[in-house]
């Protein structure tokens, strides 16, 4: 048998709109790993709150890696132990807090524990529930940061943010240039990586990882920034409900959404579990 690998997001594509995962998927992407094929938590999300969903639905063991921060680290769950990590300069997070703060939108970043920012938004308030996470807020960016970060989001919840966080990212893709590369996780979050992180780079690093061929990879997926790994992967499946500008790079989408077990749908069709 060859083991087969599926890459899945976790926002709008494993986790319904209510964040909770169906009893369906769960006992599919179960029956998977016992079947010998491993399972891949690719998301935007910090590690931290990659670990947390893990945990909650029992996935924090042998058989599961963590892709987080949409690639920049990559944790196995089996040796409980990061595998990878790509972190932006501290340079260019300090001109991009400068900046974000300087036209009024809300910006954060992290270290191991915590979302952090030097200002506290309604915006942050949302997110840090959302991904179950903490918030905290330090007097200085980068000066008070332990360690460089993963990747950092500038973030607008107002009417047009799209459009807004477009018109940010255009205005200062000359400053980052070189230092940093910009993506959408959705329409209010505008994330800032390492230059040569993405998930389409964690799919390759962790097929080389294990010895999986490239073309027994699955990739699903739903937004923008799940792209890259639509794109490396063997299979790029895309939801039902996902986005046009995903949908334009799948080879198969669902009929079913994140909200109707999605997920079991594409583990039946392309990793063939009875």
């Amino acid at each position: 048998m060859r083991t087969k690998i599926l890459f899945s997001d976790l926002d709008g594509t494993l986790l319904d709109d209510d964040k909770n995962v169906s009893a369906e998927d769960l006992e599919s992407i179960n029956e998977m790993i016992a079947g010998g094929h491993r399972f891949v938590i690719a998301t935007g999300r910090p590690l931290y709150s990659a670990k947390v969903v893990a945990k909650e639905l029992g996935l924090y063991r042998d058989g599961v890696v963590l892709a987080a921060s949409n690639g920049g680290v990559i944790f196995d769950c089996r040796s409980d132990k990061v595998i990878s990590r790509s972190c932006l300069d501290l340079d260019t997070v300090s001109a991009l807090f400068d900046a974000a703060i300087f036209e009024g939108l809300s910006v954060h970043t992290y270290t191991e524990d915590n979302v952090v920012s030097t200002i506290e938004t309604k915006a942050i308030d949302i997110y840090t529930a959302r991904i179950k996470m903490p918030y905290k807020r330090i007097a200085k960016i980068p000066d008070d940061l332990p360690a460089p970060p993963p990747k950092l989001i500038v973030m607008s919840i107002n009417e047009g943010s799209r459009q807004i966080l477009e018109g940010f990212e255009k205005r200062h893709e000359k400053m980052v240039e070189g230092r940093a590369q910009s993506v959408f996780s959705n329409d209010f979050l505008l994330e800032y990586l390492p230059v040569g992180v993405s998930k389409g780079n964690a799919v390759r690093t962790v097929c080389a990882l294990f010895g999986i061929s490239i073309e027994d990879s699955v990739a699903a997926g739903d937004e923008a920034n799940d792209i890259p790994m639509l794109d490396a992967a063997g299979v790029g499946a895309v939801m039902k409900n996902g986005t046009n500008e995903a949908k334009a790079h799948a080879d198969y989408v669902t009929v079913r959404t994140n909200n109707e077990s999605g997920i079991s749908e594409i583990i039946r069709k392309f990793i063939k579990v009875l």
